[in-house]
């Protein structure tokens, strides 16, 4: 099978299970969230809900202990060192688009939106997975 990637679509690979932090809550909860469930990004809420979401991630806690003292997650709150807003993708963006904006970004994952709802997260990861999965049939003529 030939993958044309300008028509595969955000919502056709994106993992529909986002896990969220809340702004006020303290890094060591969040690491501690992200340790439990396996993963190493979370999205933070917004403000308001017409808003795009935050993000952080395992790299951003880890980061800021190399420059601090490990109380530092205790002290700081999500909304310290979220990025917000996060580089966000339409969920009909074709996954071309996706990795360009993502290594122009230099970021790993990006929400994906349906209007200004969230309704997944797309990583390089996935795009991965999905790149090696497809054979092109011209190299195996």
């Amino acid at each position: 099978m030939n993958c044309d990637l300008t028509k595969l679509k955000a919502r056709e690979l994106m993992n529909a299970s986002v896990q969220w932090a809340e702004p006020d809550e303290n890094l060591r909860a969040a690491g501690e969230h992200m340790a439990r469930s396996g993963i190493r990004t979370l999205l933070v809420h917004p403000k308001s809900p017409s808003d795009l979401p935050g993000i952080i991630s395992s790299k951003d806690i880890v980061n800021l202990i190399g420059s601090h003292d490990i109380n530092v997650l205790d002290q700081l709150l999500v909304s310290d060192a979220a990025t917000h807003p996060a580089i966000c993708v339409p969920e009909t963006a074709n996954i071309l688009d996706c990795i360009n904006l993502m290594r122009m970004c230099s970021v790993r994952r990006v929400p994906v939106l349906q209007g200004t709802q969230v309704v997944g997260i797309l990583s390089l990861s996935d795009v991965f997975k999905e790149l090696l999965s497809v054979r092109d049939t011209a190299a195996s003529s």
